[in-house]
């Protein structure tokens, strides 16, 4: 399975997946949010070749590539640490500051608008997309994928993953329902890389945590 270095960072099309495309209104629980930002960004340090995973722990590889600002700054901590700590763990490290990591990221790139909402009770925040064509492209990299008739590749099929483990699971359709993109998933996640079915199992575990687990946030 190859990577195509074109697309935007898997965080960030995740990103625009889990926000309304118009009013950039999140979508998703924002636990989840946090979970799965956090497991696109090691997924984009995989793919990249900056770390490895090694006994279910994220190593740097000390590869120079070029990557986006939040993955730059996950691969740095990384690197720092004297002990190899597991996925797991780094994802549950990461869920503070993950979602304004790739809101900075996107803001200072000019495409997203980040503006801030104050109701009776609570300050809300919304991140209008400043090009739709940008904002619907990790849509239509899943489509494409399961729809279309070329090979999947690790890029979209993750994505696909992250969406699904986001609740976003009607993606596809009409062409296709829950039951049936499931299924496509099941068959297009068997020949992921070994590292890349670790990460995003270590995903699958902290959203069942979060959500099974009582976690109110």
């Amino acid at each position: 399975m190859a990577h195509t270095n074109s697309r935007l960072p898997l965080a960030e099309a995740l990103f625009f997946l889990a926000h309304d495309e118009f009013t950039g209104k999140a979508q998703v629980a924002r636990a989840s949010l946090e979970i799965c930002l956090s497991g696109a960004i090691i997924c984009d340090l995989l793919f990249t070749g900056r770390i490895s995973v090694n006994d279910g722990c994220p190593e740097a590889t000390g590869k120079a590539a070029r990557g986006d600002r939040a993955s730059a700054e996950v691969l740095a901590e990384i690197a720092a640490e004297p002990t190899g700590y597991p996925l797991r763990e780094w994802i549950d490290h990461l869920r503070p500051v993950v979602v304004d990591k790739v809101v900075t990221q996107l803001a200072d790139a000019g495409l997203v608008t980040p503006i801030a909402e104050r109701s009776l009770l609570r300050r809300t925040h919304r991140y209008p997309p400043v090009d739709l064509l940008v904002a619907a492209g990790g849509r239509a990299e899943i489509r494409a994928a399961v729809l279309g008739p070329g090979k999947p590749d690790v890029y979209n099929v993750s994505l696909a993953l992250l969406a699904w483990h986001l609740g976003l699971d009607d993606l596809c359709e009409p062409q296709l329902d829950r039951r049936m993109l499931r299924a496509w998933l099941d068959r297009a996640a068997k020949p992921m890389p070994p590292a890349a079915s670790e990460v995003l199992a270590a995903v699958e575990s902290a959203i069942a945590a979060s959500v099974y687990g009582g976690e109110r946030r």
